[in-house]
């Protein structure tokens, strides 16, 4: 069987229309629903893929908090941005290990 690639995106962009755009184009929306709604609850029981998504998000607010020029964009050039992005986590992980 083929399986369908996977959007993840926040609850922000919880709306039919995307959903059924998303299934449309042979994604599947990995979205979770607002609080407000009905489907909140088996969301969390049905999905559990982003259980770990939290230490992806501290690791980018860390380089944020840390690494100034990442969060300015001063570098024009996307090549320079990325090798400040990889000296970051680089400078993160040394720190990390020497704990």
């Amino acid at each position: 069987t083929k399986t369908m690639p996977i959007f993840e995106a926040d609850k922000g962009y919880d709306c039919l229309w995307l959903r059924s755009f998303l299934l449309q184009k042979h994604l599947f929306p990995l979205i979770p629903y607002r609080k407000n709604t009905s489907k909140a609850s088996v969301f969390k029981e049905t999905f559990s893929i982003n259980s770990k998504r939290w230490k992806v998000e501290r690791t980018f607010a860390g380089l944020k908090r840390k690494c100034r020029r990442l969060m300015m964009r001063w570098e024009r050039k996307l090549v320079i941005r990325e090798a400040f992005t990889i000296l970051g986590l680089m400078f993160m992980w040394v720190n990390n290990l020497l704990r």
